[in-house]
């Protein structure tokens, strides 16, 4: 029922293999000259396939909020891509003002499975997927992310998963999610992008394993399941931690939440938060959904787990020792930490806090929303017992996106460790001696 079925491409691939996927800067995120220049240059994708009615159809709910860019990216993947016979694509705009409701409607024009709806609001995330998800005609739906690019292959690999009917729903692994779905990998081009989900389709050919939560930015699901467990939640305003709740359902369902090896997609990763950060709403907004989930479901909400990685435990080993060179026993030390609870094991005698956490210690979920804050925050572990900071090599972005945290931190104390590929070190417990 669910093998691939014949597809008729026109036109040459999207994007030239050398087009740069590294952004520039992120929070908000932006990418590089020339691949923004390629991008809107790039033809309006066309596709033409023959319908297979031997294989499963399925729907692809993307939904579009400003991001023209990202969103023609993720089209040009999808649309050039998908080696599956039988699919449609449902694109719900959320109000865009840059171009993209008329690009949109142009893809619709030139390819007779692309429907957009065109929504004269932002009803948030859930809504509008909810809104895809209910003109769906597939026996499988997809929710997939406008600042994602596909591979050849991705859209069969989640089907191939779903023909066991004990899972539920099923996410791809990325290469920048913040939980176990993220996996190490070294590209910097679109064409190394195409080659490394290659390689690892054909190395962790129909492998998955147990997720506490498969991300929205690309997951499917069965239309059985959808009709059991129902539309997302739409309290939880905007977007964050609704797929949180999700799989929370589908596990209630008696059914499994599995994430697929063998399907990599790249992710750009919170292009459409960039205002959120901008403006300082993110925390306050991932606030608000972390009490209606833990209000919900009655327990506490926790921070995504991660796979281990190489690089990344060689560098928590180094902070280990890193701190025990510096920091005497007994003393408390605020680590940027992101909810990892193993850069928090520091030695024998010392504390490691979470920065920022909460009243209770535990990850606050969110980093601040501008330089202010973050030294604010500071200020208030300082006067709690921290006597050192520590900014993990991952986290030393933090001193140029908080402008007024990195200039606080670097004219009110002094570092007592800067080891790069490692972490930065500040020592909080006395002002340097020109203050």
């Amino acid at each position: 029922m669910m093998r691939a079925a014949a597809v008729e491409m026109v036109g040459p691939m999207a994007f030239s293999e050398g087009m740069d996927l590294v952004p520039v800067s992120r929070r908000p995120i932006v990418l590089g000259e020339g691949t923004v220049r390629e991008v809107i240059a790039a033809a309006v994708p066309v596709r033409q396939c023959r319908d297979d009615p031997s294989v499963a159809r399925v729907s692809v709910v993307v939904v579009t909020y400003n991001n023209l860019v990202f969103t023609r990216m993720c089209l040009g993947t999808v649309l050039g891509n998908t080696d599956w016979g039988n699919f449609e694509v449902i694109v719900i705009d959320n109000a865009s003002t840059d171009g993209t409701a008329e690009y949109l409607r142009e893809v619709a024009s030139r390819n007779a499975w692309v429907r957009v709806v065109i929504n004269r609001e932002n009803r948030g995330f859930a809504a509008a997927n909810n809104q895809g998800l209910g003109l769906a005609t597939g026996d499988v739906l997809v929710l997939l992310n406008n600042d994602t690019m596909v591979p050849p292959g991705w859209l069969g690999g989640l089907v191939g998963h779903l023909e066991d009917s004990a899972v539920g729903c099923v996410g791809a692994v990325t290469n920048r999610i913040g939980n176990e779905a993220e996996v190490e990998a070294e590209y910097r081009t679109y064409g190394e992008m195409l080659r490394f989900a290659a390689g690892r389709a054909e190395a962790h050919r129909g492998e998955r394993f147990e997720i506490r939560t498969p991300c929205m930015f690309c997951l499917a699901m069965r239309r059985d399941v959808y009709e059991r467990v129902g539309p997302i939640d739409e309290r939880y305003e905007v977007g964050m931690l609704e797929d949180d709740d999700y799989a929370m359902r589908v596990r209630a369902a008696g059914l499994g939440v599995v994430c697929a090896e063998d399907v990599f997609v790249h992710h750009f990763g919170q292009a459409s938060f960039g205002e959120l950060f901008a403006s300082g709403k993110y925390g306050e907004l991932i606030e608000r959904n972390r009490r209606r989930f833990e209000e919900k479901w009655g327990v506490a909400w926790r921070p995504y787990e991660r796979r281990g990685k190489a690089r990344y435990e060689e560098m928590v080993e180094g902070i280990r020792r890193a701190a025990e060179s510096v920091v005497p026993p007994g003393l408390v030390v605020a680590v940027v930490s992101k909810g990892d609870e193993g850069l928090l094991e520091l030695g024998d005698g010392r504390v490691g806090w979470h920065f920022p956490r909460r009243a209770d210690g535990t990850y606050s979920g969110c980093y601040p929303g501008d330089g202010p804050e973050a030294v604010a925050l500071l200020e208030a572990s300082r006067s709690t017992g921290a006597g050192f900071l520590l900014l993990p090599a991952t986290a030393m972005w933090w001193l140029e996106r908080y402008a007024a945290f990195g200039e606080h931190l670097r004219g009110h104390y002094r570092v007592v460790l800067d080891e790069p590929g490692v972490c930065t070190i500040f020592d909080l417990r006395t002002l340097r001696p020109s203050e």
